[in-house]
């Protein structure tokens, strides 16, 4: 997959920006707050329809405006793809996506059309934050892997939202059902979820030896939850909310499901989260990113878009040298703020960000 063009439109500091990279590694140079980072951003919005920054999709809109645009070209084995998301600064206004020229009547629609996978400083989040943001890594994975599973999650979560609607209300009559169908709807998102874990795990573990140099340090991955080792997860679901039923009650939420699921991260056997060095766990984030990479390349035969938010610079040489080795085969945007960081990248272009404006 080769990315040919970026266009802006009033996001964040930019007024109106394209950017028209070349095959191989294009360099995004400048100082902090220069708008380095929103560039990737907004080709992640394009990929996913959202921010791997902020939730809120108004914080994208350039100051004073009432809309911004976002239009990512690639060219594809199968031919050229354009995808595009406006956002609106009217809070009752959604979001609007476009896919080759038309508007699409669902989210879902503009996934698989532009793949990317970010790394950036915050990844250590995945190692040290809570079982959310681990979560978010495969639903986004996932999403971009199978259409059908944004769509499968969208079920699962909205008859959540409602489950959890009766139990504020303490209406509890209209329970059985929703139990029913919260459980057909968890089904199709454990499956996935575990399948992708499986294979996460196989690839993170062989990049983490790569990349940290050290045999003495096994990584692993494994999915975790109530769910996680059921033969028919749509019946243990519906077990598992009957016994947590009275607790759902007094709590006025659902306390059994794969939305409280985790990924269990482990080196040498032992919770990565309690025992690792910094170092070690940054290569873990490394390694996850690496094995996303691959599972997306895997499934669509060809390498997604990567792109490396300030990360080289949190590396020593050796792990440096060895992250660079193993994306060279992909078209990358790499920020940094110093020349410096990105020796041995071997970059096809370098450019200058400055006040929301592209020079070379």
């Amino acid at each position: 997959m080769r990315m040919t063009s970026l266009r802006l439109r009033d996001f964040r500091g930019y007024k109106q920006v394209l950017l028209t990279p070349p095959e191989g590694v294009t360099v995004l140079v400048g100082e902090n707050g220069a708008g380095k980072t929103n560039l990737l951003e907004a080709v992640h919005l394009c990929c996913v329809g959202r921010s791997h920054r902020t939730s809120n999709d108004r914080e994208m809109i350039r100051k004073d405006q009432e809309t911004a645009a976002v239009q990512l070209t690639v060219e594809r084995r199968d031919g050229r793809h354009e995808v595009g998301v406006r956002l609106f600064e009217n809070a009752r206004r959604r979001k609007i996506v476009y896919v080759n020229g038309k508007t699409a009547p669902r989210m879902g629609e503009l996934m698989g059309h532009a793949t990317c996978v970010i790394f950036s400083p915050e990844d250590l989040a995945l190692v040290k934050d809570g079982p959310q943001v681990r979560r978010r890594f495969l639903d986004m994975l996932l999403s971009q892997h199978q259409k059908a599973y944004f769509y499968a999650l969208q079920t699962y979560m909205n008859a959540l939202k409602q489950r959890n609607a009766l139990l504020k209300l303490g209406d509890l009559r209209q329970l059985p059902t929703w139990d029913e169908q919260l459980a057909a709807a968890a089904a199709p998102v454990v499956r996935l979820r575990r399948d992708a874990c499986q294979q996460l795990n196989a690839r993170a573990a062989v990049h983490y030896l790569y990349i940290g140099g050290r045999e003495d340090e096994p990584f692993a991955m494994k999915y975790c939850g109530g769910l996680a080792n059921s033969e028919d997860p749509a019946a243990d679901m519906l077990k598992g909310l009957a016994a947590c039923r009275e607790e759902d009650v007094r709590r006025q939420t659902t306390c059994f499901g794969p939305h409280r699921d985790d990924v269990d991260l482990m080196l040498r056997g032992e919770a990565l989260k309690a025992f690792g060095s910094q170092g070690q766990m940054r290569t873990a984030a490394l390694s996850m990113k690496l094995a996303a990479f691959d599972l997306l390349e895997a499934a669509q035969g060809e390498p997604p878009l990567l792109l490396l938010d300030d990360v080289l610079s949190e590396l020593d040489p050796d792990r440096r040298r060895r992250l660079i080795a193993r994306i060279g085969r992909a078209q990358a945007l790499l920020t940094c703020t110093d020349e410096n960081d990105f020796i041995g990248a071997r970059p096809a272009c370098v450019l200058r960000v400055e006040n929301g404006e592209l020079k070379d």
